[in-house]
């Protein structure tokens, strides 16, 4: 399935007449961006994480990724689940439209950042700086040779 499914779910929700829509569409938003930074260190060949730690695990290496875009995304990222987590969550305070229409906007922007690593030469940096990255931070290396198809 194509993430940016998720994403097309949100445009249609947030515009939606009640606070369920606005809360829904934030939550499908963010999956939208998380689901497409999975699949792009996926394509660089790391072996990402899966439940709940995949979450901090991208986080972590976009920031560390040696583009300034892409590094940004990862700091979205981290807030855009922030704000997931109050709207699925907290359901006893107010959650606003005109949040909920931030939300969606930035995700659509996360997206076209973290697009950006998928072409050369983005992807090459931000492939060695992740794998410096781990090697040298982390002292666990999740990067794997990948074989040509």
């Amino acid at each position: 399935m194509d993430p940016q499914t998720f994403l097309t779910l949100a445009d249609e929700w947030v515009q939606g007449p009640t606070e369920a829509h606005w809360r829904s569409a934030v939550s499908r938003a963010y999956y939208a961006a998380f689901h497409v930074a999975r699949l792009l260190l996926e394509d660089l060949g790391f072996e990402v994480e899966r439940g709940d730690r995949a979450h901090a695990y991208l986080t972590h290496r976009l920031c560390q990724c040696g583009h300034p875009e892409i590094g940004a995304a990862g700091t979205t990222l981290i807030d855009l689940r922030r704000s997931r987590n109050e709207a699925d969550y907290g359901l006893k305070t107010p959650f606003s439209h005109r949040r909920a229409i931030q939300d969606v906007h930035t995700a659509h922007e996360n997206i076209r950042a973290l697009q950006q690593g998928f072409a050369e030469p983005n992807r090459t940096t931000i492939t060695e700086a992740i794998r410096q990255y781990e090697r040298d931070v982390l002292k666990s290396v999740t990067w794997r040779v990948r074989s040509k198809r």
